[in-house]
């Protein structure tokens, strides 16, 4: 089936650099918060970390750059530091609008990815991680990329899940159905009025973002033993490198 998204927006919250969604995927609610308010990230993480009452704290992620193909033509190879940090853990999501003043790794932020109980799910972590580290000064202890978990946690031969898109994961690993309504064309764009003139990203498909860290929140979840070898097995690699 085609999970229906719906999304609607908490006119209540009162902080300028602050917006509230609840996004809800089928059934599922997930209370979404869009914001560059370094205390209402502190607040955030600081939650996810109580989420878990086991040692490990599953944390599905998401990065994501502004298309820059309206710039001038000498920056559109260009590699970008990201605008959007997106967060997921099952029942709320975090984007975290990162373009502010070229962002830098905020304390909290640098703390929680850093914590020996958080593992940190996504595709292409190798990337992400590189990025984040270069650009923003982050760095995952524990990153842990969905298409390998899958693989070991799956061991399904006849299958080539590091291929796999997300939504296809999604359906291998679960077990259902779990293709998105993603939206148009011409709904990731509009122009802004405003001093530089150029066009961006709407703010609906930040919340888009939000679904994709929530299904690698899935994917860990049910796959959760899978993840405790993938970080053994990461440890063993660093000691060999050490020797």
């Amino acid at each position: 089936m085609v999970l229906e998204i719906t999304v609607e927006r908490d006119y209540t919250i009162e902080d300028p650099k602050t917006d509230a969604y609840t996004v809800r995927v089928d059934t599922q609610r997930i209370l979404t918060v869009v914001t560059h308010s370094e205390s209402i990230v502190t607040k955030w993480l600081k939650d996810a970390l109580k989420s878990s009452i086991k040692s490990a704290v599953l944390v599905g992620i998401t990065a994501e750059t502004e298309n820059r193909w309206c710039w001038h033509e000498k920056d559109r190879h260009k590699e970008y530091p990201y605008d959007f940090l997106c967060l997921n853990i099952g029942a709320q999501s975090l984007v975290y609008e990162t373009w502010e003043t070229y962002f830098r790794g905020r304390h909290s932020l640098v703390s929680f990815l850093e914590n020996p109980r958080v593992f940190v799910i996504g595709r292409e972590m190798a990337n992400i991680s590189r990025k984040l580290k270069v650009h923003h000064g982050i760095e995952i202890r524990n990153a842990v990329d969905v298409n390998d978990l899958a693989i070991r946690g799956l061991r399904r031969d006849d299958l080539d899940l590091g291929r796999y898109d997300l939504d296809q994961l999604a359906r291998a690993v679960l077990g259902k159905q779990m293709d998105l309504a993603r939206p148009e064309d011409d709904f990731y764009w509009k122009y802004r009025d405003d001093e530089f003139h150029r066009w961006t990203q709407c703010d609906e498909l930040k919340l888009f973002w939000a679904i994709d860290p929530y299904l690698c929140f899935l994917i860990g979840l049910e796959l959760i033993d899978a993840i405790d070898g993938a970080a053994s097995q990461k440890k063993k690699t660093k000691k060999k490198k050490k020797n």
